[in-house]
């Protein structure tokens, strides 16, 4: 009978022996899982464009007599791909935009004929102005307040390179 008691004993240990390892399995199983954090790494993006530099410009015109359609610039100076634009008088100061010359390369320009949207038809003054290809499409975009792209170019001391010019219609 004391083989029976002792494999008893036994058998009932080895049952809380395995019940108790069950219990730990069962703990392991059912708690929740380890919150790992992952680096994540930025998309890769491209750095933004620069824009053209807006100086150092230069621009050089003296009064003149025209039929009216056109007048001349005798120099224009680009730190980047520009234009001419000429603006009609606004009490001593550039107006409204009147005309503009074809994209100009980086650099000295000289004798740029800028052909005006209207013909005059009296003498004025008249404001050429340096204007700066700011988006690089190669067109002249700059009808203020709504469309002002093509920002004016400036000169070293940080004016806008502009001039008055005297256009005596014949």
């Amino acid at each position: 009978m004391k083989t029976r008691t002792t494999g008893l004993v036994l058998l009932a240990v080895l049952s809380l022996v395995a019940a108790a390892c069950a219990d730990d399995e069962a703990t392991e199983t059912t708690s929740a899982p380890a919150t790992t954090t992952a680096e994540t790494t930025p998309p890769a993006t491209e750095p933004p464009a620069e824009e053209p530099p807006l100086s150092p410009s230069a621009l050089e015109a003296a009064d003149q007599s025209s039929d009216g359609t056109s007048m001349v610039v005798a120099s224009v100076t680009l730190p980047s791909p520009g234009f001419i634009a000429v603006h009609a008088d606004a009490d001593g100061g550039p107006g409204a935009v009147i005309g503009h010359s074809e994209l100009l390369p980086v650099g000295v320009s000289q004798n740029v004929t800028v052909v005006f949207d209207e013909a005059l038809t009296e003498s004025a003054t008249v404001w050429p102005m340096v204007h700066i290809d700011l988006d690089s499409n190669g067109e002249y975009e700059f009808e203020p307040p709504d469309n002002a792209v093509d920002l004016p170019g400036l000169l070293e001391n940080g004016d806008v390179a502009v001039t008055p010019v005297a256009v005596t219609v014949q």
